[in-house]
C-alpha cells in the first residue's frame, strides 16, 4: 500500500506541476490577448468591442450617403461644364490700311459642342463697329470672315496656335 501511495503522491505532483505549467501560458497568453485588445480598443471609451463595431458602422453608412452625394454633385457639373466656354481663340487684324495698327479683332468662344458665338470688333480712322455672329456645332448661318473662320478654327484646335 505504501508503493501506491508513493505512485499517486507522485502522480499528484507530476499533475500539479503540469497544472502549473498550463496556468503560466495561459497567463501569458491571456496578457498578450489583453494586450491585442486595449489596442484594438485604443481610442475609444472603453466600452464594448460590440459599441465600438457599430459607431464605426454608422460611420460607414454616413461616408456611402456623402459619396453617393458627392457622385450625384460630379454628374450635374460633369453635365454643365459641357456647356460652359472651354474654348476661345483670338485673331487681331489690321482692317483697313489707313489704320496704323492691327486693332480690329474677332473672338471665338465656344463649349464642348462648338457651340457659341464669335464676336468681332472692326475699327477704322473714324468708325467702330462690333457685332456678334451665333455658332452652332461649329457651324454659323451668317457668312463668316478669313479672321472669324480663323479665330473659330483656332477655338477648335484646327490651327496652329
Amino acid at each position: 500500500m505504501e508503493t501506491n501511495f508513493q505512485t499517486v503522491i507522485i502522480a499528484g505532483a507530476a499533475l500539479l506541476l503540469l497544472l502549473l505549467v498550463l496556468i503560466l501560458i495561459l497567463f501569458v497568453k491571456t496578457a498578450k490577448l489583453r494586450k491585442r485588445y486595449d489596442n484594438l480598443m485604443k481610442g475609444s471609451d472603453k466600452g464594448s468591442l460590440e459599441e465600438m463595431i457599430l459607431k464605426y458602422q454608422e460611420r460607414i453608412d454616413q461616408t456611402k450617403t456623402d459619396t453617393g452625394l458627392a457622385l450625384e454633385d460630379i454628374k450635374l457639373l460633369n453635365n454643365q461644364i459641357t456647356h460652359c466656354l472651354q474654348k476661345v481663340g483670338v485673331v487681331r487684324f489690321k482692317a483697313f490700311e489707313d489704320v496704323g495698327s492691327d486693332l480690329s479683332y474677332s473672338i471665338a468662344l465656344l463649349d464642348n459642342k462648338n457651340d457659341g458665338v464669335i464676336l468681332t470688333s472692326i475699327f477704322g480712322r473714324n468708325m467702330s463697329t462690333s457685332y456678334a455672329k451665333p455658332i452652332v456645332k461649329g457651324v454659323s448661318k451668317y457668312n463668316l470672315s478669313d479672321e472669324e473662320m480663323y479665330a473659330m478654327n483656332k477655338a477648335m484646335g484646327l490651327e496652329k496656335k
